[in-house]
């Protein structure tokens, strides 16, 4: 995982985006990560019900991945004025970035749909990742925002460090 990159939001208003791998932003950012994959109705209901916790003052990332083919993107309407939803664009949502995502996630579906069956890809999957990289929950269906995140912050109290932030620089910006 540490491997695959991101695209990390480094503006107010979500439109100015920074590539990092995952290594860099959980050892530099020390933050987790929550990465949801399904069906464009499951990640739109993962990132809506996660307006309901306060991200923005948390150290976890959302990684929403889409299955659907590129074709079914590219023909999707944009909506009004081109923008993005706000739940879509919101700072704690980054972006997957690279062709190595579909190798991971494929992998990861692979092992869901053989424990669950097929209608992970309706219902979806969520891979919840320390910032030390390691997995410490799997899951299929609705995400239970709250748990995971006071799951997460209960493992973080034990090993408190400041944050490295350097990667973010401006001038590294692309």
């Amino acid at each position: 995982i540490g491997n695959l990159k991101i695209n990390v939001r480094v503006s107010e208003d979500g439109t100015q985006t920074k590539e990092a791998n995952v290594r860099e932003v959980q050892a530099g950012a020390k933050q987790h990560l929550i990465i949801v994959v399904g069906e464009r109705t499951a990640i739109k209901d993962a990132l809506f019900s996660a307006k309901l916790v306060d991200f923005a003052v948390r150290d976890v990332l959302i990684v929403p991945y889409e299955l659907a083919t590129d074709v079914e993107k590219a023909t999707r309407p944009t909506g009004g004025f081109g923008q993005r939803p706000t739940w879509e664009s919101a700072a704690y949502v980054a972006d997957p970035s690279g062709d190595d995502w579909d190798d991971y996630v494929n992998e990861e579906l692979r092992d869901a749909i053989k424990q669950n069956g097929e209608s992970v890809r309706k219902d979806g999957i969520a891979i919840v990742v320390k910032n030390n990289g390691s997995v410490v929950r799997r899951g299929v269906g609705k995400v239970p925002w709250r748990d995971m995140v006071e799951e997460l912050e209960e493992k973080k109290k034990d090993d408190v460090e400041m944050a490295d932030l350097r990667f973010l620089a401006p001038d590294s910006l692309e």
